[in-house]
């Protein structure tokens, strides 16, 4: 087994070291994280071997351009509630060493994305980075300012352009320009609009596909992407050595206000061509890369290249463990070619990413670039090769390893993405979930899974005497995978429930991935404590996105929304006449299914309703009463009110705390 294979499995060591060590890893309050064990303390102590930790170049980077630090106020929304607080990332500091329960590695990435501040990029472009998850990046223009992305939250947003105007010009925005359809980089956008001479007219300039993109992902199944968010991002974690250190890509995720505003110009040509503000953009389009709406552009007047999130400080995701489209490996390889390919003849001062420090230098811009291409391009071909040998996916994720050029390389790490499940992304791209044994078509459902493999290995108490056993060992990964089934055969099981949180918390504090961390850690917290509330404003799924959404798209979410059993043999017609576009759509429901079509109206539909588009969301969403609304003059109806009524206690509310790591 070679080192690395080593350190990503489970160190034993000798029992009787193990229980000799055990002693001083004891935990008098069962429902607070345990301390790293002695498996867990070897196994991050040998990633100092594996690593070289004295090179401090991405660390004098991150400094450069420095100009003023974060305003560490705590940051509150219009209720008073903090929404940011830098000051929790104080622990994090460059001089102190890695705790046990943090891989070394990690570390690092955490103390580099905690150097924040408002920075000069170069004479002309600024950003500020430690604001939020993603960078706000300014590009000072001939009559204003032109924001590249705006962060996740209005406040945050808001706070970095603050932060900006104390050391810089207090010139208006002129112009927003997002990357990418992910919400950490539009959600804050009516916090930089404030700042343009006119809000509502502000050019914002967007990939072709964004808003598509940005609504499909971040709506439809907004409500369990959430949730899974909340574990990938460790929103409910303590920021401490012992939970939450980093996102990999940034800090954690502002619990503010997300935004949102329809785009005004869409890029659609591969390569365009545009002058905002007096300043030369060149466009390349990135389709289906890192997010299916995606685009580079270079700044000619600032010889900056700017890459969206295609590449970067870390090793990326193929597939987003909060769950997303899976990302086409080739598509985003080619990206990265292309754009070595388009701008590699122009002057290259610095490159500019969606997360984290810049970087400076023609040469090495080039270096990341090439080096993150055949990154992503040997993870894709040899998951391929292997397939075509016959491994599954669960195999080739075992076997598959970098070769050193690439895995030494700190950019190339997988403190967001990891080895293992893009292996596993790129085998579902082609092969989909399917493994090809039969025993694997139709398996039984946790549930019931988990009550058969109690009963076939011997009952819970036998099964828990052999996990504290291999618990001791150090082999934390079976103990997770086989105390899964008891929990789900009986989640009163508090015992079993307390064995499979400290076998995450061991896997999480020896993860270099902040992903896998986070997912470890929390789902230990759950386990323990139970599924908290989630902080902050619900994510995308709020009501400023959904009034800002096409009627097709609200239409679509109504439609999935609709409980199927409920709504066997129930048949209706429903008229929706939109008085502010003139237009008429006809919701059908049959077969326990809802489909629409734009057009005349049915004419014996069982309801008709006029009114306006925000009238419809909000009685549709069950924001505002229909009864209320109708005698308020902001709704006609005529024909059966009661049957459209029955129709929305047809569509589910969606239960923000669902449960993961519990039936």
């Amino acid at each position: 087994m070679s080192k690395r294979s080593f350190l990503k499995s489970s160190i034993t060591v000798p029992v009787a070291l193990v229980f000799l060590l055990s002693a001083t890893v004891t935990n008098a309050d069962s429902n607070k994280p345990m301390p790293a064990t002695s498996s867990t303390i070897l196994a991050n102590k040998a990633v100092y071997n594996e690593l070289n930790f004295s090179d401090k170049k991405d660390f004098d980077d991150a400094h450069k351009g420095f100009i003023a630090p974060l305003i560490m106020e705590p940051i509150k929304n219009s209720k008073g509630t903090v929404v940011w607080d830098s000051n929790q990332y104080a622990f994090i500091k460059e001089d102190v060493t890695a705790a046990h329960t943090v891989n070394p590695s990690l570390w690092r990435q955490a103390q580099l994305q905690n150097i924040s501040g408002l920075f000069k990029v170069v004479e002309g472009v600024y950003q500020v980075r430690g604001q939020d998850l993603s960078v706000l990046t300014i590009v000072e223009g001939k009559t204003g300012l032109i924001v590249l992305d705006t962060l996740s939250t209005v406040e945050t947003a808001q706070a970095a352009m603050e932060l900006y105007f104390e050391h810089r010009p207090k010139k208006p925005v002129t112009a927003i320009v997002i990357s990418h359809s992910h919400v950490d980089h539009f959600g804050g956008i009516k916090g930089i609009a404030q700042y343009a001479a006119n809000p509502a007219k502000v050019p914002i300039i967007v990939p072709t596909g964004f808003n598509e993109e940005a609504i499909s992902e971040n709506v439809l199944l907004g409500t369990i992407m959430s949730r899974r968010a909340g574990y990938m991002f460790g929103n409910l974690l303590p920021a401490n050595e012992q939970g939450f250190v980093t996102s990999g890509i940034g800090p954690g995720l502002s619990n503010g206000t997300f935004s949102y505003l329809p785009p005004t110009m869409e890029i659609k040509d591969d390569v365009q061509t545009v002058e905002i503000d007096g300043i030369t953009f060149k466009f390349l389009l990135t389709l289906h890369t890192e997010a299916p709406a995606e685009m580079h552009y270079y700044i000619n007047d600032y010889k900056t290249l700017v890459v969206a999130e295609n590449t970067g400080h870390t090793l990326h995701n193929i597939y987003t463990l909060r769950g997303a489209k899976t990302r086409d490996t080739l598509k985003w390889v080619e990206a990265l070619d292309e754009t070595i390919d388009l701008y590699g003849s122009e002057e290259i001062d610095a490159m500019v990413t969606a997360h984290s420090w810049p970087i400076w230098g023609k040469d090495q811009v080039i270096e990341q670039l090439k080096s993150q291409r055949d990154l992503y391009k040997y993870i894709h071909d040899q998951t391929i090769r292997l397939a075509n040998l016959g491994f599954t996916a669960d195999e080739i994720a075992e076997k598959i390893e970098l070769p050193e050029s690439l895995d030494k390389v700190w950019a190339n790490r997988g403190y967001y993405g990891t080895v293992k499940h893009n292996v596993k992304a790129v085998y579902n791209h082609y092969l989909g979930y399917f493994n090809g044994n039969p025993s694997d078509l139709d398996p039984l459902p946790q549930e019931e899974a988990g009550t058969k493999y109690v009963e076939y290995m011997g009952g819970e108490k036998n099964i828990l005497k052999q996990a504290k056993l291999d618990y001791k060992k150090g082999e934390y990964r079976w103990v997770a995978q086989v105390l899964k089934h008891v929990v789900m055969a009986n989640p009163n099981n508090t015992e079993a429930k307390n064995l499979l949180a400290k076998a995450y918390e061991q896997l999480g504090y020896q993860s270099e991935s902040s992903v896998w961390r986070n997912f470890y850690l929390t789902g230990a917290q759950e386990l323990r404590n139970g599924v908290a509330n989630a902080k902050g404003s619900g994510g995308m799924m709020n009501l400023d996105t959904l009034l800002n959404m096409h009627i097709d798209d609200f239409l679509n979410f109504l439609s999935i929304k609709l409980n199927g059993t409920k709504a066997e043999n129930q048949e209706m017609t429903i008229n929706v006449m939109l008085s502010d576009s003139k237009t008429n759509y006809v919701i059908t429901l049959g077969n326990a299914v809802v489909n629409y079509k734009e057009g005349p109206v049915a004419a014996e539909a069982d309801v008709t309703l006029t009114l306006n588009k925000v009238s419809f969301y909000l009685i549709a969403l069950g924001q505002q009463d229909l009864d209320s609304m109708e005698a308020a003059g902001k709704v006609s109806i005529t024909g059966n009110k009661e049957q459209f009524k029955e129709f929305l206690t047809l569509l589910d509310k969606f239960d923000p705390k669902v449960n993961i790591v519990t039936p």
